[in-house]
């Protein structure tokens, strides 16, 4: 058995070769037990598993065979959560192998938040047998200096200096601090460490790398913002386990040669692997098309590296590829339908500016398109015009009657105690609703009138034209 501060034995080995002096204070002490002088009391543990804190864990890019592989860590490294964690004295960091990493990938619904279920530990006995052996120590050397009178107890430790102990029995113990998660069992462990958290270098921005006129100063380096390395890896998917305490957070690191290029449209995906290093084409690849929810489609990439898939496109999508090397590589996808295909509505009022208990006139026109090059006419519908005031609050509803070819109009009056700011208007046509916006505002109209009188009743484009413009007040005009 060894302790954290004894080293124990079963046996204690005391030599008998003692002066006489020494072998009279022992026969006089064993005669009658005298009163100890020490104080009997003992440490209590004080002991509390480390809370840890919370921290984020992220992969910036994926990685090939002759790069390190590296994760990214960010913990609070500026207020009370520090010293929450700096009780644990670094990160454990486990890095697994996942056997089947399309299987993996397919289970994940968020590739950004990788989901696996820990195996849960606790802090175990290992703490709790210190701190007995600790107190059993201490009380069987206050049972033996009972035994022993105190003066006898001088004599024997001046002839012996190694058998005095101090106040070693006093100290309090000392713990370590435990992984309290156990290692998964359903993916090879490549390797475990312990990483300082506090002590290693953070992460700077690279050189050259300014913005000006910030006063953030938030790309500066901060305590707990660190790469922790993990050496280079063999082509395929890892997964990234990093344990704080109670807290724990994971990731998944992509080690492949090859990257794959993607182009997405409203039903096709082309997608094109090369290698990293050199761009040669890499033919064989099995690639996924996913939602997040399921496989939407599969293929295989030709001798050219290219591979086309038929499928509607979902606004977000991802792909999931496997090379012949066993590299695993993802590419996230977006496709956002053009509103140049919808039924467009152009809602605009007389003015664009009004005061309170003005009349306002609205116009309402609209095509459909088809495509970029063509378009007809909107279909004829009742619709309902509602009038949203400077608070967001309701404050009237227009029936509207939208004809195909000259659209529709309408009128309301504002209140006399309307609120002044921006107004917004709002048009349900077909289970669709078209905004526009007009403002409100206590303004005076000008004391002055502008009259413009041309040379001609008609002008054409690019011709000169003679005009008088004539600018009049109350007190005068010129």
């Amino acid at each position: 058995m060894d302790t954290q501060r004894f080293q124990s034995q079963f046996h204690w080995h005391l030599s008998f070769k003692f002066s006489g002096a020494i072998a009279a204070c022992l026969s006089l002490s064993l005669v009658g037990t005298g009163l100890a002088n020490a104080d009997d009391s003992l440490p209590s543990s004080n002991y509390a598993p480390p809370a840890g804190g919370t921290f984020f864990l992220l992969a910036d890019s994926s990685f090939s065979s002759s790069e390190e592989a590296k994760v990214r860590l960010e913990a609070p490294g500026r207020d009370y959560r520090r010293y929450q964690m700096e009780e644990y004295g670094g990160v454990d960091v486990r890095l697994y192998r996942i056997p089947d990493p399309m299987a993996f990938l397919r289970q994940q619904k968020n590739l950004h938040r990788i989901v696996v279920q820990p195996q849960y530990l606790g802090d175990g006995l290992n703490n709790t047998l210190t701190w007995l052996w600790d107190n059993w120590y201490g009380k069987s050397r206050r049972v033996m200096q009972r035994t022993f009178s105190s003066q006898s107890r001088q004599n024997v430790t001046q002839a012996l200096p190694e058998l005095q102990l101090g106040n070693a029995i006093i100290k309090p113990s000392r713990y370590v601090q435990n992984n309290q998660f156990s290692p998964l069992k359903k993916y090879p462990l490549v390797k475990q460490f312990r990483y300082p958290l506090w002590q290693a270098k953070p992460f700077e921005p690279q050189q050259g790398v300014k913005l000006e006129g910030a006063s953030s100063n938030f790309i500066s380096p901060q305590p707990g913002n660190i790469y922790i390395p993990l050496g280079q890896q063999e082509p395929g998917l890892y997964l990234v386990e990093a344990m704080v305490g109670g807290y724990r957070a994971t990731t998944v690191v992509f080690v492949s040669d090859t990257v794959a290029l993607s182009k997405v449209s409203g039903k096709e995906l082309l997608v094109w692997t090369a290698g990293k290093k050199q761009g040669e084409a890499k033919p064989g690849s099995e690639i996924l098309w996913t939602d997040g929810l399921g496989v939407m489609t599969r293929g295989v990439t030709d001798d050219s590296g290219t591979l086309q898939l038929q499928h509607i496109s979902p606004e977000r999508s991802y792909i999931l590829g496997k090379d012949a090397e066993g590299g695993v590589f993802v590419s996230e996808n977006f496709f956002y339908e053009s509103e140049i295909y919808n039924t467009r509505l152009y809602i605009f009022t007389d003015r664009p500016l009004y005061r309170a208990g003005d009349r306002v006139d609205v116009k309402v026109i609209g095509r459909e398109f088809h495509d970029p090059l063509h378009s007809s006419p909107i279909v004829s519908a009742p619709a309902k015009l509602s009038v949203l005031d400077a608070n967001g609050s309701l404050l009237q509803t227009v029936n509207v009657t939208l004809d195909a070819r000259n659209g529709g109009q309408g009128s309301f009056r504002l209140p006399e105690n309307a609120v002044a700011g921006g107004y917004e208007l709002r048009l349900a046509y077909r289970n669709q609703v078209y905004s526009s916006s007009f403002r409100v505002a206590n303004y005076i109209k000008p004391h002055f009138e502008i009259g413009l009188a041309l040379a001609k009743k008609s002008s054409k484009l690019a011709k000169r034209s003679a005009a008088n413009c004539n600018c009049s007040t109350r007190m005068a005009s010129r």
